[in-house]
């Protein structure tokens, strides 16, 4: 069991890593507009923050898939850790911002329109989880198809969480 836990870490975590990179290459700056409105690092550092944020998901992104690729757990494991570390540092960041300025943007993959919410944390934390447990185990040597779709079905449940989260249901009443 804990090994198709690290394969869905395995492949669940560069994928968001990697699809958040593509939405803040397509919409390049809109990370450091969203970290201004949060307002929780003096003006002056969000745009350097934008960018090491940015270049540490594509780092550890794409380690994470050559290793996972290249059957490399020595560059597999590594990356995944740093990436734990990293998506707890958002998910802490996240729940913060969350609670003192709940109307700011996230800004995750050049996205304003999703607000910062517990849900984004809950994604970030959710996703530190997969890859410390892909860093902590080997991704298991059977049942590849299974682990590869079970990585593949979470990233995009996770990915897609704090947007579903957010997005009023028709017919909805209040109360």
């Amino acid at each position: 069991m804990t090994g198709l836990l690290a394969g869905t870490g395995a492949v669940a975590v560069p994928l968001v890593l990697l699809v958040s990179l593509a939405g803040h290459l397509r919409r390049p700056g809109l990370l450091r507009a969203a970290l201004r409105a949060q307002r929780t690092l003096p003006p002056p550092l969000a745009a350097p923050a934008a960018v090491l944020a940015v270049a540490a998901e594509a780092l550890l992104g794409l380690a994470a898939l050559a290793g996972l690729l290249l059957g490399r757990d020595a560059v597999l494991r590594p990356a995944l850790g740093l990436a734990a570390a990293l998506l707890a540092l958002y998910a802490g960041y996240a729940l913060r911002v969350a609670r003192t300025r709940p109307a700011a943007p996230c800004g995750c993959a050049g996205d304003l329109a999703i607000p910062m919410t517990v849900w984004v944390a809950a994604r970030a934390a959710a996703l530190a989880l997969l890859a410390a447990a892909g860093a902590a185990w080997p991704p298991p040597g059977e049942g590849t198809a299974v682990t590869v779709l079970a990585g593949l079905a979470f990233g995009v449940l996770l990915w897609t969480l704090p947007r579903a989260m957010n997005e009023p249901i028709e017919g909805r009443t209040a109360g």
